[in-house]
């Protein structure tokens, strides 16, 4: 029997991994979750079943690795845009573009894995995603403050705001079985959002609620007829 070095087993692991991952998000984009059984996967990948649970140890765990490897790169992501020189408004706009599109792409994911989101270890590895991400979301809104551009209102409140609106919509998309793509949700939400968060007067001179007559030229109505 043929013995591989570290470097090889490892090599072949990300192989297996590689096929694992691709069988496993075709079987749900053409057939649903319930097509994906360990059976499945391993006459899919060409491998026994027991060579699967070599590497995982049920569907669960199939699924977890799924989620991981196709939305795990969104955290780095967000990170880096949160780092990055744009503007505090040109951030969340383009963390919700990111977010959007990856959702959109493989959104036959997010269906199959909606459901069980919040169930024992799983449950945990995104809390902990989640806490990652609202901290770089709380920076740029830190940012957008301190440089007078949204308003001062607390960070962590407006950066759950951000992140509420945006599970929000997934859900009611994997809900609906509707999905837009980033273009059509990101131009409307983001109009809405940043438009209760810019740090503008709220009675502009020129608008009829904030028109102040010059002094001595107010209009009374005393409440006395014409004659």
């Amino acid at each position: 029997m043929a013995r591989y070095t570290e470097k090889q087993k490892a090599a072949l692991d990300v192989l297996m991994k590689d096929d694992v991952y691709e069988h496993a998000m075709k079987i749900i984009a053409d057939e649903g979750l319930g097509s994906l059984t360990m059976e499945r996967l391993a006459s899919g990948v060409g491998v026994s079943r027991g060579t699967i649970y070599n590497y995982f140890d049920d569907r669960d765990a199939v699924l977890d690795y799924l989620e991981e490897r196709t939305f795990g790169p969104l955290l780095a992501v967000i990170k880096e845009v949160a780092a990055s020189d744009l503007q505090p408004e040109e951030k969340l706009t383009k963390i919700s573009e990111w977010v959007f599109t990856a959702v959109y792409e493989d959104r036959a994911l997010v269906i199959a894995l909606t459901p069980n989101k919040y169930s024992g270890a799983k449950r945990e590895c995104q809390m902990r995603r989640r806490t990652n991400a609202l901290g770089a979301i709380k920076v740029v809104v830190n940012e957008g403050i301190a440089a007078e551009a949204f308003k001062n209102r607390s960070p962590l409140l407006v950066s759950e705001l951000f992140m509420g609106l945006i599970t929000g919509m997934i859900e009611s998309m994997v809900f609906s079985g509707e999905f837009q793509p980033a273009e059509e949700i990101v131009p409307t939400m983001m109009e809405i959002f940043l438009g209760g968060l810019r740090n503008e007067i709220d009675h502009p001179v020129d608008s009829p609620v904030g028109h102040i007559s010059a002094p001595g030229n107010e209009k009374c109505n005393t409440g006395e007829l014409r004659k």
